[in-house]
């Protein structure tokens, strides 16, 4: 900025030039002074959440009914990107298999390896999806999702509060995604699992994320930890 100086030129004339170089300079800076998001938009994971590797996948019957566990992992420290991963990997499911209910359980990396102690603590985000949810007891919504806040603790365990999402909320971030992979599944052969989209041609069935976009009402309810 030395040959500016050398100009002598008014203080707000040599302002407005110094603004015009630092604009037009390298994008990192441009990004310092506006804001990256402003300018590149928000990055993948903060819009469809990170990458995640499958646990184990438990199907079961109750009652006459199917239900799908999806037991994954990430590295997400934020917990709004560990709801939107879940959120993604649920719709991914939903997209692939047919079921009445879809729970998937985040697990920190440094979480548990034994199913027993893939609970309570161990679970830094859940999300349960339905398309009927009157037919699942203690399911009043198509969804019901929660996270905890804060990163999880050495031993893969989170120790923050809690957050049960809107149904509206959930409605806002499915809507909003852009990637619609699976976990990547080391069982697999192709070594990841990507979803399908079978649109008006997948047998007539709302898949959680065509769901999500007609629901309309938002509801408040409680994660279904329990289920």
């Amino acid at each position: 900025m030395k040959f500016l100086s050398k100009l002598q030129l008014p203080k707000k004339v040599l302002v407005l030039v110094a603004g015009v170089v630092v604009l037009t300079g390298a994008s990192g800076a441009v990004a310092v002074f506006v804001g990256r998001e402003a300018i590149l938009g928000p990055s993948e994971e903060r819009v469809s959440g990170v990458a995640c590797t499958t646990v184990m996948t438990l199907r079961q019957k109750r009652d006459g009914q199917a239900w799908i566990r999806h037991y994954i992992r990430s590295t997400a420290e934020d917990g709004d990107v560990r709801i939107k991963t879940a959120l993604r990997v649920a719709a991914a499911l939903s997209n692939k298999e047919e079921a009445d209910l879809y729970q998937v359980v985040l697990l920190d990396e440094a979480g548990p390896s034994l199913r027993a102690d893939m609970r309570g603590r161990a679970i830094g985000a859940e999300v349960l999806f339905s398309r009927e949810p009157g037919k699942i007891s203690g399911m009043t919504a198509p969804f019901e999702a929660s996270v905890v806040d804060g990163a999880a603790a050495e031993n893969g365990e989170f120790y923050g509060e809690r957050k049960a999402l809107s149904l509206a909320e959930i409605k806002t971030i499915v809507t909003a995604m852009t990637d619609k992979a699976d976990c990547l599944d080391p069982n697999d052969p192709d070594g990841t699992a990507v979803a399908e989209n079978h649109g008006e041609g997948g047998g007539g069935h709302a898949t959680a994320a065509t769901q999500a976009e007609s629901e309309t009402a938002p509801q408040e309810h409680a994660a279904a930890t329990g289920h």
